[in-house]
């Protein structure tokens, strides 16, 4: 059995981790502010606690041994040197919760290794490297035993199910009352689509593992899917059928740049890394939950906390379509 705290430790990702750790026998601890809308399983200790506070944070968590350590929810260097702090010497197995977002866009190509260039131009993605920067000069410089893990798009209770457009979650309303949704370009960009239970079992199986210290990870689904077949799944998952409406990219953007140039920043690309570096030194985790079953749980999660909000109250969407549908046709 192993004792492990969790920074952050109630989020989409980190539920999937509780869940596995619990499975396995550990004791858990979280580290939060304890302000989620959901409560954590009744044997999980919480501390309570910021971790911007940065005195308190540090005291609270050098005051005891860690055999695990996995941060969640640390978003740039000021995060990472005050975890640094707080768990050298302390930690038996530090895991940085870092991104594919690292990488790009632009991306330098598909099926990307983690040796790939970074060279993600969002702010989000420039500070988890620098976090992954200074956590891996940790480990080259006084051994402090870091793994760096990359996810993709993972999804679960916890978080609204996403959409390749953006916007809240009354995309599922329009799927259950009939209405046409939309989608960028063809549909047929590539993504790879995680449930948070596969997830929360990668990141507990690499526990303790010496030879994964100083190393960097994919954490990412094998089977890459198109955004259609995304969109088709929550719509099986609902148990309604699926009308898509394929409007160009740039065409989005220039209706409405504050609605959809998000796009250019995240899911406008094909987005494909690999995961044999993962692959080879956990051949046990092999993704096991159907997309249908994982998505219908997001949904799930999403019902349970009113987080389906009533299309019928926006109109937006329909008038792009109407816009695209009533367009002169070229002969």
């Amino acid at each position: 059995m192993m004792k492990v705290l969790i920074i952050g430790g109630t989020g989409n990702i980190s539920r999937g981790i509780v869940a596995a750790l619990l499975d396995r026998n550990h004791e858990v601890v979280l580290f939060n502010r304890g302000q989620h809308i959901d409560q954590p399983p009744p044997d999980v200790r919480v501390i309570l606690g910021d971790r911007q506070n940065r005195d308190d944070f540090e005291t609270k968590v050098s005051a005891e041994n860690w055999d695990a350590v996995i941060d969640m929810i640390s978003f740039n260097a000021e995060d990472a040197a005050s975890a640094l702090r707080a768990c050298q010497g302390r930690v038996g197995h530090f895991v940085q919760c870092s991104t594919v977002m690292t990488y790009g866009p632009p991306f330098s190509g598909i099926n990307l290794p983690e040796t790939a260039p970074l060279q993600g131009t969002s702010g989000y993605g420039l500070n988890k490297v620098a976090a992954d920067n200074l956590l891996l000069e940790a480990h080259a410089r006084d051994g402090f035993p870091v793994t760096i893990f990359k996810p993709s798009y993972t999804h679960g209770p916890g978080m609204n199910l996403l959409r390749q457009v953006g916007g809240d979650g009354s995309w599922i309303d329009r799927l259950r009352k009939g209405k046409p949704i939309l989608s960028a370009g063809d549909g047929l960009n590539y993504f790879q689509f995680l449930a948070s239970r596969d997830a929360g079992v990668a990141f507990t199986e690499i526990l303790g593992k010496s030879e994964c210290f100083g190393e960097i990870y994919n954490i990412v689904h094998p089977q890459a899917r198109t955004w259609d077949e995304w969109h088709r799944a929550a719509a099986e998952a609902i148990g309604v059928d699926i009308k898509i409406v394929h409007v160009p990219q740039e065409t989005l953007i220039a209706m409405s740049p504050e609605r959809f140039s998000g796009l250019r920043g995240n899911f406008g690309h094909t987005q494909i890394f690999s995961h044999e570096k993962l692959a080879a030194v956990l051949p046990e985790f092999s993704p096991q939950i159907p997309v249908t079953e994982s998505v219908a749980e997001n949904i799930a999660w999403m019902d349970k906390h009113n987080r389906v909000p009533d299309s019928d109250a926006y109109d937006f969407e329909d008038r792009i379509i109407e816009v695209i549908r009533n367009l002169p046709r070229i002969r």
